[in-house]
């Protein structure tokens, strides 16, 4: 009986410990999401106009249906993604650049957003057809 109870224990400690690795299951609220993409770009130096404009541009949607010719990311293939992404990276960046970032500061933004939050996991993030 205490085996049991042992391995159940054990069972329930990897169980708690795998949902909150993945962030219990929880999604974020827009504004959740956008006070953590500005704690990303702390490290960037931006004041928090720039901060907010950098946030706006990388969720723009308008960019995205430029690109990517839709604005629903989910229905776009890893494939189309991957060979999408360097236009994507070009517009970005042209949007950066016409929001009064200097290119120091465009340069640091591109680099610190390019990174995987969380420590860039593989396949963190799922979501990809």
């Amino acid at each position: 009986m205490k085996k049991v109870i042992a391995f159940v224990a054990v069972v329930v400690c990897f169980s708690v410990t795998t949902a909150m690795a993945q962030g219990g299951g929880q999604q974020m609220t827009p504004e959740q999401r956008a006070a953590a993409m500005k704690e990303r770009l702390a490290p960037a130096g931006l004041t928090p106009a720039q901060a907010d404009s950098v946030v706006a541009i990388w969720n723009d949607r308008a960019i995205m249906t430029a690109v990517y010719g839709t604005a629903d990311f989910q229905s776009i293939t890893r494939e189309d993604r991957q060979a999408k992404a360097p236009a994507m990276a070009e517009a970005r960046q042209k949007r950066l650049e016409k929001a009064g970032l200097s290119a120091d500061a465009v340069k640091k933004v591109v680099e610190i957003m390019s990174q995987r939050p969380g420590g860039g996991r593989p396949g963190g993030g799922g979501g990809g057809k």
